[in-house]
């Protein structure tokens, strides 16, 4: 599984406001000193429990003893795992502003949130499409990640990717730029299996069925080319027809290199 770099984490803690979440989640705020108050969504609560210091962009109730940040009040509200809220947040700064509203249903004293079954990110696959289109939108999936992953663009960097510039005078890294989306190199990094419906869902157990037909997914359902720098190759049609990966990282658990599909 990849890691979630620690920088990403303490970003996330740091730009995604506590009381923007829970003004979001309809809960009404009340100003005390320098925090703000309001019942506790997670138990029945009648004293404004819940207590929310945005100088240190951190929550607590004094009633049921939940707290944490940004990322735990996403846990919290949504039903969702770590990894989860994470991506909810890392997929768009904007859901800082907008991301439980109605999930609460503007009411305090909301007990006994349960784990959703509904993912809250749009799946990058199509259940109608076919096997070709299926693997032509994982490797867009990919290739996206990529892109948005410092992680992996450290990592072709430190490979001498980009080269020394060229004539013209372009820096190495526009250079390596151009060879990534050229030819449309991926990162898998576990949250393809985060995006898709979930397996005990009739449309998720479908869709996790033909993917692993792809050698996408695993029988376990985890990602195949987990942790991998993806390299598709394409026909002349444009379509990819062979999948090669190599893991990335200082420490490599298993082979390197693994077959995908073809």
């Amino acid at each position: 599984m990849a890691r979630i770099p620690e920088s990403e984490l303490e970003r996330l803690k740091a730009e995604v406001s506590v009381q923007r979440l829970a003004e979001a989640s309809g809960l009404v705020l009340k100003k005390s000193g320098k925090d703000f108050v309001s019942c506790c969504p997670f138990h029945a609560d009648d004293t404004a429990s819940l207590v929310i210091t945005p100088h240190k962009n951190l929550w607590h109730c004094f009633g049921c003893g939940a707290a944490g940040g940004p990322i735990d009040w996403v846990i919290k509200t949504q039903g969702v795992s770590f990894r989860d809220a994470v991506e909810l947040l890392r997929s768009d700064s904007s859901l800082a502003a907008g991301l439980a509203a109605g999930s609460l249903d503007g009411a305090a004293g909301t007990v006994g949130i349960k784990p959703s079954t509904v993912r809250k990110l749009p799946a990058p696959v199509a259940l109608q499409a076919s096997e070709q289109e299926l693997l032509n939108q994982v490797i867009d999936y990919h290739h996206q990640t990529l892109l948005a992953s410092p992680e992996a663009l450290a990592y072709l960097d430190k490979r001498g990717l980009a080269g020394q510039a060229d004539e013209a005078g372009r820096h190495a890294s526009e250079n390596a730029r151009e060879l990534i989306v050229k030819f449309r190199l991926g990162f898998a990094n576990r949250t393809l299996g985060l995006r898709l419906p979930q397996a005990r869902v009739k449309a998720g157990g479908e869709l996790r069925a033909r993917l692993q037909g792809l050698d996408v997914l695993r029988e376990s359902g985890h990602e195949h080319f987990n942790s991998c720098l993806v390299v598709p190759v394409f026909d002349e049609a444009g379509n990819v027809s062979e999948i090669y990966s190599r893991k990335i990282g200082e420490k490599v658990n298993g082979p390197a290199h693994l077959p995908g599909a073809e």
